[in-house]
């Protein structure tokens, strides 16, 4: 999460480039398992199980490759106190627009770090933006490790939005 500010406008991004990264790895390595069926010269002396197995390789990287990027969303949200609008993008990896929701600063009820659990039971820190009518939006779609990173990230936040 990247955080910047100058005069009375703050813009918070969360961009997994590095998960987009590792997913992009998987797609292009998953195509290229795909292409000895249509570019191998040996193919046809491969044995039954041999031709499942490149299949089953390839579409399980290529799969696992585009379900890695596409579940990784990207925030960017700009508070512009001069004119009092909020705006919250979320942008997913194959989609043509993304998500926009425009608010008024005047809405901000407060911003809120939720706990969770990564898969070895860590503790995964997710900032958010409550909305009046207790609409929430998320400043970055995946929570991430460490805590007092999460605990400065709010406070400048709050102090900007001073609430």
């Amino acid at each position: 999460m990247r955080i910047t500010e100058a005069g009375g406008r703050m813009v918070i991004t969360d961009t997994p480039g590095c998960l987009w990264l590792f997913g992009l790895a998987f797609i292009a390595s998953g195509t290229l398992v795909l292409t000895v069926p249509l570019l191998g010269s040996d193919w046809s002396s491969f044995h039954r199980w041999e031709k499942a197995a490149v299949v089953v390789i390839g579409l399980s990287h290529l799969a696992g490759g585009l379900w890695t990027v596409r579940r990784h969303r990207a925030t960017r949200t700009e508070l512009d106190r001069t004119s009092g609008v909020g705006t919250h993008r979320v942008r997913q990896p194959g989609s043509l627009s993304p998500t926009v929701t425009i608010f008024s600063l005047a809405d901000i009820r407060g911003v809120d770090i939720r706990q969770d659990k990564d898969g070895d039971g860590d503790p995964m820190f997710q900032l958010r933006l409550w909305l009046a009518a207790s609409r929430v939006l998320l400043l970055q779609s995946q929570p991430a490790h460490g805590e007092r990173m999460a605990r400065e990230n709010a406070a400048a936040i709050r102090r900007f939005l001073g609430v």
